[in-house]
């Protein structure tokens, strides 16, 4: 059982502490956490999530998941890449990126988004095989095509919230 936080519409915690489902069936507004990694080329890790996943199974997305109740965004960040991907990461080491808020109900959500380089090559990640089938190193550019396309693997689509992450990560690759 995942307990989260239940935070109000400005994402001010209510003192509520419910299990992931049910914030979920009830729409409450909850926190969640995403982590782009970025290589020396300016390319993007993505993971394709399980087949068993219950939402958008076999899809490409970048790395997530829910902060759980009592923890920072920072320490959610931290366990689920070290969960998920084998991989472990220092606070100092994930940099900010956007914060975001989705209205659309059921999953309403305050998400913090942090970016962090690796240099790592696919097979040395140690993807937990009930949340991931694999990873890859996408181009920034093929990354955007299939959001803009609404290519048919892609989880997320092209709306305000990921306009506001492609946005950002172009002024970081700039940098590269």
């Amino acid at each position: 059982m995942e307990l989260l936080e239940v935070l109000n519409e400005n994402g001010i915690p209510t003192g509520e502490i419910l299990d992931k489902n049910k914030v979920h069936k009830e729409g409450k507004y909850h926190k969640e956490v995403a982590l782009i990694l970025l290589n020396k080329k300016g390319e993007i890790l993505l993971q394709k999530r399980s087949s068993t996943k219950e939402i958008e199974p076999n899809k490409w997305a970048w790395h997530g998941g829910h902060v759980i109740a009592g923890e920072t965004s920072k320490e959610a960040i931290i366990r689920e890449t070290k969960e998920e991907l084998g991989l472990t990461l220092t606070k100092n080491q994930i940099k900010l990126l956007v914060e975001l808020r989705r209205d659309k109900f059921p999953n309403r959500q305050y998400t913090v988004a942090y970016y962090s380089r690796c240099n790592l090559n696919v097979d040395e990640f140690k993807i937990q095989k009930d949340e991931l089938s694999e990873v890859k190193w996408f181009s920034f550019r093929k990354f955007k095509d299939m959001i803009y396309s609404s290519h048919p693997d892609m989880m997320f689509k092209n709306n305000e919230n990921t306009n506001k992450i492609i946005s950002a990560l172009e002024n970081i690759i700039k940098s590269y």
